[in-house]
């Protein structure tokens, strides 16, 4: 509704026109600035209720001015509720709390108000005002639901999008990663690739130099887990010195390059 009827149906505030009319006189016109019908439509949107001067801050910052918003916002009131008289209003519409905010005089009562509405159907003003207060209350809680469909595809998206990537990122098991027990060289276990024959000159050279160089960690322990795999660019192997299994991701493994002969690649 763009119009209120005030004062028990004595005045009418169209907010559409920005006016004042007495409800019997419509000819009896008062024109109202924007900013002057702004803070009246929060006042009457809060039925009752005190609009603290935070919330009218941002209505008077549209229209800037060097005077301060405190002195403006007393202006405003004491004119708007001069206008309302001027329109033969009963009394004052607003009244201001200094510091604090401003709430809607106790004896005002607003009643929305239709132009197309006959005057026999006046009576039936508060049936008819109903239906449109549940649409409101309908539209607010579709945007309500709206807004956590939102929120809820978003998180399903992100997980979605962590799940990828760590499908993406997680090592893939090939031929080359898979290993099978040798045996042990004292207190280490030894494991070799798949692709490897355990008597083959790549093992035993591995194992030759593992007894010969004794290897160990950066801490100076001995390995636990040694694996034995051929390099890609090595005439011999590569090897990893391993505190836990190399399936796991955090195996604390360290790379031994037992040759240091290099041959292009194929």
């Amino acid at each position: 509704m763009a119009r209120y009827v005030l004062f028990a149906k004595s005045l009418c505030f169209d907010a559409e026109h920005q006016m004042f009319y007495p409800l019997n006189s419509s000819t009896q016109r008062v024109a109202l600035t924007t900013l002057q019908c702004a803070v009246l439509r929060r006042v009457l949107n809060a039925q009752g209720k005190l609009v603290r001067n935070q919330a009218l801050h941002v209505l008077f910052q549209r229209e800037p001015t060097d005077v301060p918003f405190a002195d403006r916002l007393t202006t405003t009131i004491a004119e708007i509720n001069r206008l309302a008289l001027h329109a033969h209003a009963p009394g004052a519409l607003i009244h201001q709390v200094p510091l604090i905010g401003c709430v809607l005089a106790e004896q005002v009562d607003v009643e929305p108000y239709n132009d197309i509405v006959s005057v026999d159907s006046e009576a039936k003003m508060s049936v008819i005002v109903q239906p449109a207060t549940r649409m409101k209350t309908v539209v607010a809680k579709r945007k309500s639901w709206l807004l956590r469909g939102v929120l809820v595809i978003f998180l399903l998206l992100n997980v979605a999008l962590a799940l990828v990537t760590r499908h993406e990122l997680a090592p893939t098991g090939h031929a080359g990663t898979n290993y099978i027990s040798y045996g042990h060289e004292a207190q280490t276990q030894v494991f070799i690739a798949e692709s490897l024959m355990p008597n083959s000159f790549a093992v035993q050279d591995a194992l030759r130099r593992f007894r010969d160089l004794k290897p160990h960690l950066p801490d100076g322990s001995t390995p636990p887990l040694l694996y034995i795999n051929r390099a890609r660019t090595r005439i011999f192997t590569s090897a990893f010195l391993c505190v836990r299994p190399m399936s796991q991701k955090n195996n604390e493994c360290m790379s031994w390059m037992v040759s240091a002969q290099e041959i292009p690649d194929a």
